[in-house]
């Protein structure tokens, strides 16, 4: 999600983006929700601060007639901060629902289209070979190694699912670990997160089409078993399986304040998936 402060000095690069991706987005009136949101926060801390004094002014009062006259100023302002709450819930609500929607904005020479067909070839490096025999896919040639099972993956673990095997094991542990070691090399520190992750994480990271997960949008596999908290209780938090090491590495700081000096923060992750 974006900071809404980018937004505001970024609008019309956000509105090309929105544009350019055929969301169905109002920016402008983001904004102007913002600015409600604002005054409604101020609003009901003004409220609760008077509130507050006249708590004060109830332990003050000497006589029955200041302190009805207090209980009837304390009755109107609770009634106008109750207002000011279900106008702030409100607000926020739509806040939160177009906030969700901000896409975020790409390279200025990221190339804008509707498919792949739009794709534009940036570079190319050497010639194609041309071969005088039948060439096989890599499912073809997985299998004919005995690298590859797809019949026995999908018995196992239904579709997409899959077994690599013998050389085919080794070659992928082989491309990971030079992948790591290219990482560490760069600087980044190296991290095995969580396969299953609490909500925020996905939502935070952008992975849910909405404010919470809707099975019907969001790709996303909901691990049906309820989890266990470390005192024994019952988890009411639902459980999600990561697509990426990202969501889990994004999310490892969050709630934290980081200091200047700890900037840039690089890590690379190695996940299941």
């Amino acid at each position: 999600m974006l900071d809404i402060k980018f937004i505001r000095e970024n609008l019309e690069a956000v509105k090309k983006a929105v544009a350019d991706k055929g969301l169905d987005l109002d920016a402008d009136r983001l904004l102007e929700v913002y600015e409600m949101r604002k005054k409604l926060l101020q609003e009901a801390e003004e409220l609760n601060s008077i509130k507050n004094d006249l708590n004060d002014l109830m332990k003050e009062a000497k006589t029955d007639e200041e302190k009805k006259e207090i209980i009837e100023r304390g009755k109107d302002i609770k009634k106008k901060a109750e207002k000011a709450q279900v106008n702030l819930r409100n607000i926020e609500d739509e806040f939160e629902k177009i906030m969700i929607k901000v896409p975020v904005v790409p390279s200025p020479d990221t190339p804008v289209g509707k498919s792949e067909a739009d794709n534009r070839e940036i570079n190319k490096w050497g010639e194609l070979p041309k071969f005088e025999f039948g060439v096989k896919n890599h499912i073809e040639i997985g299998k004919s190694l005995d690298i590859l099972d797809l019949d026995r993956g999908v018995k196992v673990a239904g579709f997409r699912g899959y077994y690599l095997k013998n050389e085919g094991a080794l070659l992928v542990m082989a491309l990971m670990q030079y992948a790591m070691n290219k990482m560490v090399e760069k600087g980044y520190a190296p991290m095995i997160p969580p396969t299953l992750v609490k909500e925020f994480a996905l939502y935070g990271s952008g992975y849910f089409k909405g404010a919470e997960y809707n099975p019907e949008t969001d790709e996303i596999y909901q691990v049906a078993t309820s989890d266990k908290e470390a005192t024994g209780e019952k988890s009411k938090d639902k459980k999600f399986l990561v697509g990426t090491a990202e969501p889990s590495l994004l999310a490892y700081y969050s709630g934290e304040v980081l200091k200047e000096e700890q900037l840039p923060m690089k890590l690379c992750g190695y996940s299941q998936c």
